[in-house]
């Protein structure tokens, strides 16, 4: 019935007619209720099914592809782990507790984190990070993009002024994700726009940032990106440093260098504005529940990526 179901979707890709879409719509559903109640089986074919529809650059099927979509996204957010209604916080006191929670479950507490930046890694371990790395980072811009579709016109301008550096201002050449593909290519490893991550941990932590990013109550993206961005300082000057220990050239190691300050601003405009957005109890909940849920999501994909290197370790002690 699983292979039905994705076969349901790939189909209305081509035929675009209302009862293919419809039937599209309707079959993710069911595959979603599926890859939420326990079904390893489902949730890969689901997560690796979402992956593709987020990720094709076909403008001919966006509306569709975002339509059939959102029936996943409903199942998937009736399971996020809610949080309890309290008194709204005054702003200060909000992101206080938002940076609090952003550094309990920093990836820089998982074990995988310690081994690379505090222990021996091989150059293996290295690129099997760079590689998963470029997944994580590569499409950052599309997720500003599409949460600024989302806020009016005054809250869009601080998204689109981070886009703006983002994608590398008036230099292309400058833009992020070309800036961190200089990396990849000085370590020969594969660094296409169309690269698909195959890791179900790996799909589902990035389908989760962009369902949140389309979600139309904006607490849910900018739990997203605020913990995005207020990890990416200390994430990356680690990354920088262990770059430096392997000897990487300076013309590679840029898209970390500039990491480690440039969204030091970037975080705070984006607590600024989770302050003017976030106006009731209820908003409040859904900020604190979409953090939580992203880093639970961040730490499976993390403890997916340790697996992997931890099974070079294994081959190589043989």
């Amino acid at each position: 019935m699983i292979a039905i179901l994705v076969a349901n979707v790939r189909a209305a890709l081509d035929d675009r007619t209302p009862k293919a879409v419809a039937d599209a719509a309707h079959s993710l559903g069911r595959l979603a209720a599926l890859a939420f109640t326990g079904d390893d089986y489902a949730a890969a074919a689901y997560h690796g099914l979402v992956w593709d529809l987020h990720s094709s650059p076909d403008p001919r099927t966006y509306a569709m592809r975002r339509f059939v979509v959102e029936a996943g996204y409903a199942v998937e957010e009736a399971h996020v782990p809610p949080v309890a209604i309290e008194p709204l916080l005054a702003p200060a006191d909000l992101l206080a507790r938002l940076q609090a929670e952003q550094n309990q479950r920093t990836g820089l507490r998982h074990p995988m984190s310690a081994h690379l930046f505090h222990g021996d890694p091989s150059l293996a371990d290295l690129k099997i990070y760079l590689r998963h790395h470029w997944h994580r980072s590569r499409l950052f811009y599309r997720e500003l993009t599409e949460l600024a579709l989302s806020c009016p016109l005054g809250h869009a301008s601080v998204l689109h002024r981070n886009l703006y550096d983002e994608t590398g201002g008036e230099d292309a050449s400058a833009a992020h994700p070309v800036l961190l593909q200089r990396l990849l290519q000085h370590f020969d490893l594969p660094h296409g726009f169309d690269d698909r991550p195959e890791l179900p941990e790996a799909q589902a932590y990035l389908n989760n940032r962009i369902r949140c990013a389309r979600h139309s109550n904006l607490a849910w993206g900018l739990a997203v990106l605020f913990s995005l961005e207020a990890g990416t300082p200390a994430t990356h000057g680690n990354i920088h440093a262990l770059l430096q220990r392997f000897d990487v050239p300076e013309h590679a190691r840029e898209f970390h260098r500039i990491h480690m300050s440039a969204d030091v601003e970037h975080a705070r405009e984006t607590a600024e504005l989770i302050g003017s957005v976030v106006q009731s109890p209820a908003d409040q909940a859904i900020l604190f529940a979409s953090l939580r849920y992203h880093r639970a999501l961040g730490q499976r994909y993390f403890d997916a990526i340790w697996r992997e290197m931890q099974a070079t370790h294994d081959h190589r002690d043989r």
